[in-house]
Parts: structure tokens; sequence; C-alpha cells
């Protein structure tokens, strides 16, 4: 009943593995990162397809949870992963001074519209910049802020993914003007909605947007999936079929 909080299916996590591209990864010292990353099972799953291996990092904000993706990763012979514990938004653990440390890739299957995001932190003066540029996220929802710090959180040909509501890709005001900005820069590559009810917690419809720095500033479209019809009725789930992921 609780595993929501830290869980992301995998049928889910195996898609975004495909797409960011992490099978192309051939050294061992690219990156993949993953800010909220609960028990690690999207870690693990974006890792596993790298033949070579990646260099795993992780934050967690819960310590019990956190504990967990660590026993995860010796378990699945990840024992050099560096999962740090604290909130992401308000103090990331992966800095170079005043500038969010930078990966090759970076999933993501934050909570869902937090609504305490901001609490300890003043967005106006962000000090490693995550806003600039794009606006400031409501202070009761924290979806876009999470979507942005995995944006700063990429090099500049970084690839991510991150798991958000279906509001995100249609919500007014502020949320309209940031996802304007992300558009005309370019990052967003793909978009997937996905089927109601696969997670863990909720039974809202979730997607998965897709993140793509590289050749960002010459993107004319974004690739949009609409994945809702593609499921099977599993208990009282919703769960992806290999022909879905496929």
């Amino acid at each position: 009943k609780s595993k929501g909080q830290f869980y992301t299916p995998s049928e889910v996590s195996q898609v975004i593995a495909k797409i960011i591209g992490t099978g192309s990864a051939n050294r061992r010292d690219q990156t993949v990162y993953d800010p909220t990353c609960g028990s690690g099972s999207l870690l693990l799953k974006v890792a596993h397809e790298a033949s070579s291996g990646v260099t795993i990092y992780g934050q967690e904000i819960d310590v019990a949870t956190r504990a967990m993706c660590v026993m995860n990763m010796w378990l699945h012979e990840n024992q050099y992963a560096t999962i740090a514990t604290e909130n992401t938004i308000t103090h990331p653990q992966f800095t170079n001074k005043q500038a969010l440390k930078e990966f090759d890739f970076a999933v993501a299957n934050p909570p869902f519209s937090t609504k305490s995001w901001s609490r300890g932190l003043n967005p106006e003066n962000d000090e490693f910049k995550r806003f600039d540029g794009f606006d400031i996220p409501p202070s009761k929802n924290g979806d876009y802020a999470f979507l942005l710090h995995l944006v700063k959180s990429l090099k500049r040909t970084g690839k991510g993914a991150i798991i958000l509501p279906h509001g995100v890709l249609f919500r007014g005001n502020v949320e309209a003007v940031i996802r304007k900005n992300l558009i005309n820069r370019g990052y967003v590559k793909g978009i997937i909605g996905l089927p109601s009810n696969l997670f863990y917690g909720t039974g809202i419809p979730a997607c998965i947007i897709f993140i793509d720095k590289e050749h960002a500033e010459g993107r004319k479209g974004i690739f949009l999936i609409d994945a809702s019809k593609g499921f099977v009725k599993d208990g009282n789930k919703n769960r992806l079929q290999a022909k879905d992921i496929h």
C-alpha cells in the first residue's frame, strides 16, 4: 500500500531506459542521475541498458527509503553508486561550487504536484539559477520545479526523462509560460501520454517528457505519442504489456 512513495512501475522504467538511450553509453564514466530516486528501481533499469555500465548518482529525501536504495544498488552489483539524502530542490547534494553538477543522463519520477516544494528556498534568488529564463513554478505545485531541476542537471548534450501528471501539458498561468520557454529552447524532444491508473498511490494519468539538449537549437517539433489506450488490466491497476512498451 505504501510503495507508491518510492516505486516506479517496471514497464514505465523500461520505456524510459530505451528512449533516453543509455544503451549507447560505452564508457563507465558516463553518468546517470535521479534527483528523486526512491528505492532506485528507475535508476537500475536505466543503468542496466548500458552494456559497459554507467556511474550512478541519486538523491532521496526520506532516510529509510534512501537506505533501501543503497541496499538495492548492492543487490544489483552497483555498489559504487552515490546515493545522497536531503531535499533535492532546497538542498541539492551534487554541486560544483555554485552550480549543479551536470550529467550525461537524468531520469525522475518525482512526487506529483507537491505543494511545499519551495519551503526553505527563495526561488527568485536560487543560487543554482534553475528558473532563470523560464519563470518560477507556482508556489503550491512543484511539478515544473522538478522538471527545471532536471533540465539544469544535464550536460549540453545530455538526455533526460521525467514522469509528471498530465496537467503539466495544459495548465495555464505561469506553467504555460514555463512550458512555452522550454519549447522555444528546443529542449523537449518528445512526450508520451500514459494510461491512467498505472502508478501506485494515484489513479491520475501521467506523461513522460523527454528532454534532449543535443541539437536543441535546431529542433523544429515535438514527437507526441498518445499511449493512453495501450494497457492490460491487472487486478485494480493497469499495466503495460510488451507490445505497449514496444
